[in-house]
């Protein structure tokens, strides 16, 4: 194996490093909550009594959770959650009246509204003591030193005329780059 084809694996292996954090902090995200749609009666009034006793769990105790939603129902429809002008959260299907759970005091939305619930994955980060974020992606921030360290790297690969360094830090920096977003 030349030096080219070390350099490439380098940079390939470096650059899926930071994208396999990030999945494997998706995975270890706070306490699993599985919420199930009846797929023959689908009823948002269910889904509302869902998110209601989340909320109430995380008065209770406030932790990380991480909420996926079996949403799928017969006839090819899923639940949909949107904030009203209230700010209220609405759980809408096609076919069935809107209903809305009032948690707008605690509920903070960063996630795209409607969100489709058919295979979504709520990330739930209690904020203060009754106020908590819900995220469609987890947070993954990374450090500054890792990018001036990254660029140390890659100038001193550059210095000594070795690819293999050079490669190293660019793909750790894309693959940070590409995790963050």
């Amino acid at each position: 194996m030349n030096r080219l084809t070390a350099a490439a694996v380098v940079f390939i292996l470096s650059a899926l490093a930071p994208l396999f954090v990030r999945w494997l902090r998706a995975r270890r995200w706070g306490l699993a909550v599985n919420v199930y749609v009846d797929p023959e009666d689908p009823r948002p009034k269910d889904v509302c009594g869902y998110l209601a006793e989340i909320a109430r769990r995380l008065d209770e105790r406030p932790e990380r959770m991480r909420v996926v939603f079996h949403g799928r129902c017969s006839d090819g429809s899923s639940p949909a959650l949107d904030l009203d002008k209230d700010r209220r959260l609405r759980v809408s299907m096609q076919g069935r009246r809107a209903e809305t759970v009032d948690l707008r005091a605690r509920w903070i939305a960063d996630h795209p509204v409607p969100l489709d619930l058919q295979r979504a994955v709520l990330y739930v980060e209690p904020v203060d003591a009754n106020r908590f974020r819900v995220m469609t992606a987890p947070p993954f921030v990374v450090p500054r030193f890792v990018y001036v360290l990254c660029s140390l790297v890659a100038a001193a690969g550059l210095v000594f005329f070795s690819p293999e360094p050079v490669a190293m830090a660019l793909g750790v920096s894309i693959g940070c780059a590409v995790a963050v977003h």
